[in-house]
């Protein structure tokens, strides 16, 4: 499989995402390719433009640090922490056009562990299984097998950004 990864090179969920994706035997895009078969997002931070959820043969993963659909929005690892939650995950969703609304491909629980601030806690446990699940994703596809599970929109919630007044 051709796999294009979207986001930046130097973050660390970027790089062992292109690190897994080579392990496993697949190429990682480039400008040289003239399609991908998947395109993933390991840290997204923006809305996918149209032409980026249709140039994929399979489509867009996109990973969220939450149990989708609970706790679609940004900073779900920071909300789960407020909120005292007992568990968070690792998903991987299909992507779009809604906001975190996709079809979730793969996810897994994770339980938090509160003697850590949160970006620790994310260092140590979200990034390992969002590695975890990545590659169940990857392997399954490349076997032909897409699982697509809907969300279920009774259960989802959002988180909004705190803004901060002046």
């Amino acid at each position: 499989m051709i796999v294009k990864i979207l986001g930046n090179i130097n973050t660390p969920a970027v790089a062992e995402t292109d690190r897994l994706i080579r392990q496993l035997g697949h190429a990682v895009w480039d400008d040289s390719y003239y399609y991908c078969d998947l395109a993933v997002a390991p840290r997204l931070t923006r809305k996918l433009h149209n032409d980026e959820l249709s140039d994929p043969r399979l489509g867009t993963l996109i990973f969220h640090p939450s149990p989708l659909p609970y706790g679609r929005g940004m900073q779900s690892i920071k909300w789960a922490y407020k909120r005292k939650e007992p568990i968070t995950a690792a998903t991987w969703f299909w992507a779009d056009m809604g906001l975190d609304t996709g079809d979730i491909c793969e996810q897994e629980i994770i339980k938090i562990d509160y003697s850590m601030p949160p970006r620790d806690f994310y260092r140590a446990h979200v990034m390992p299984a969002l590695i975890r699940t990545l590659e169940r994703c990857l392997n399954n596809l490349q076997k032909g097998y897409i699982r697509r599970i809907p969300q279920i929109e009774a259960y989802s919630s959002f988180d909004f950004s705190e803004k901060k007044e002046k």
